[in-house]
Order: C-alpha cells, then sequence, then structure tokens
C-alpha cells in the first residue's frame, strides 16, 4: 500500500470520527443537555474529538500491517459526557439515544458518500474497463484507468470511496459493546440496575480488551494461519463490501488500490 492511501485512509478515520462524536453532543443537546456543547464537544474540531489510544490504533492500522488489515480507518474517538438529569426523556432513554445517534449518523454519511460515487461523471466507465484493468497495480493501473477517467479524478473518487468505508466501519465498530464504544452505552441503558452495575464495574479494563481484539487476537490468528478470522479484517470487509454495493463494483476493484 503507497503512502497517499495510507495518509488518505488516517484523513477519512480523522473525519468520520469527528463527525460521530459530534453526533452524539448535537443528540445530547436535542435533548436538553448543553454540557456536550459547554465542553466544546459540539465541534468539528478534531482535537476536540480524537482519543488517544483510539487515534493509535487508527494510525497503526491504517499501514495495514502486520496484522493483515485492510486500509479502513478503524479507531475511537473520545466519549461524551453527558448529564443524565437534564434529559426530558429520562436517563436511560437519554443515554440510548445518545449513543444510538453516532453509528446511525456514521452510516448515514458512509451511504451519502457511497451514493455521491455512483453519481460522479464518468463513473459507468471504469466498469466497462474490468477485464482490461484488472490485475494492474500502481502506475500500469492508473495508465490503464486514464482512458477512463483522469488522474485527479480518480484521486478524489479513491479518498470519496474510503470516507464511505471509514463511515461504515465507525458504525459497525460502535455496536460492540465495551468502553468506549456507542454499544457499551446502548447495552447499559437497556439492561435492569441489578447487570447495569455489574457491567460498569469492568469498564476500566474494556479499552484493554479492545486492544486484545484488534491486535492481540489478530497477531495469534496470524501465527497459526487462521487470520481469516481477524475481527477486525471482517468489520472491514464489510464496511468495504456495503460501500461497494451502493457506489458500484468498480471502486473495490480498482480506485481503491491506486
Amino acid at each position: 500500500m503507497n503512502t497517499l492511501v495510507i495518509a488518505e485512509t488516517f484523513l477519512a478515520f480523522v473525519i468520520a470520527v469527528t463527525l460521530h462524536e459530534a453526533a452524539h453532543a448535537a443528540m445530547a443537546a436535542l435533548l436538553g443537555d448543553g454540557s456536550p456543547r459547554g465542553a466544546g464537544r459540539l465541534s468539528v474540531n478534531p482535537r476536540r474529538q480524537m482519543a488517544s489510544i483510539g487515534t493509535i490504533v487508527a494510525i497503526t492500522l491504517s499501514f495495514g500491517i502486520p496484522l493483515g488489515y485492510r486500509p479502513v480507518g478503524l479507531g475511537w474517538g473520545k466519549p461524551v459526557d453527558v448529564d443524565t438529569r437534564r434529559m426530558r426523556v429520562g436517563p436511560d432513554m437519554g443515554i440510548f439515544l445518545i449513543a444510538l445517534a453516532g453509528p446511525v449518523f456514521s452510516l448515514a454519511m458512509g451511504l451519502l458518500f457511497s451514493i455521491i460515487l455512483h453519481f460522479m461523471p464518468g463513473y459507468s466507465l471504469l466498469s466497462s474497463f474490468a477485464t482490461n484493468c484488472y490485475g494492474e497495480t500502481g502506475s500500469m493501473l492508473q495508465l490503464c484507468l486514464s482512458h477512463a477517467q483522469p488522474a485527479w479524478q480518480l484521486r478524489i473518487e479513491q479518498f470519496l470511496f474510503l470516507l464511505a468505508a471509514t463511515n461504515i466501519l465507525l458504525a459497525l465498530l460502535n455496536l460492540i459493546p465495551l468502553h468506549p464504544l456507542d454499544g457499551y452505552d446502548v447495552l447499559f441503558a437497556l439492561l435492569p440496575n441489578g447487570p447495569a452495575v455489574r457491567l460498569r464495574d469492568f469498564q476500566p479494563y474494556m479499552e484493554l480488551m479492545l486492544l486484545v481484539l484488534f491486535f492481540l487476537i489478530p497477531y495469534l490468528l496470524q501465527i497459526v494461519r487462521l487470520d481469516f478470522l481477524n475481527p477486525g479484517l471482517w468489520l472491514g470487509q464489510w464496511s468495504i463490501a456495503l460501500a461497494a454495493r451502493v457506489a458500484g463494483a468498480a471502486y473495490p476493484l480498482f480506485v481503491y488500490y491506486l
């Protein structure tokens, strides 16, 4: 994977996670809690939304090595702190709706970027080059595709595809019920008091569990040659498949690997 794709992958993650976390803050404000706005979380400034460990994960996996990850921005942002006493719908429903706002918004953005790709000028021409360009890489692939579209447009489309797949990936990743992912808050809001308290007792260890899930387990699977069971790889493949289904199959075959 070339340097430009690595940079684009991480930039797509930064944009996706910033919008994702801002969506949480916007939902909190809509439900009557203005504390995230006061803390600066209703913002598109990445510095206010990025989490240290989640960003390190995204930087590492943007290289796609050494665990076979596809170039899609996998990581997480900083949780949005809310005041449940201010929520008009009650604490549990408020936490549930705020947690759900992030994945729903990310999925919507991923589908939107995919739809934009589908209607890009000259898109239909890419599919007609499938037979001639398949198997080519790097400069040879660019030369082959240049007969369909100029290089600058292919680069824009490549980045839009990365944005689409990364937003979808962020939505899927946040369904995992481990803090600081949104699935944890969704599950916490749905559980009765007793199980919810027991779940909260494990919260300090959950980010470490995420590192085990996306680094240690894939590494061990690679050693025993079962790396096709890599959970992060599956999430990336599902995200790419959904983005490609909406945008069109030409993108993962060609533009994505420039």
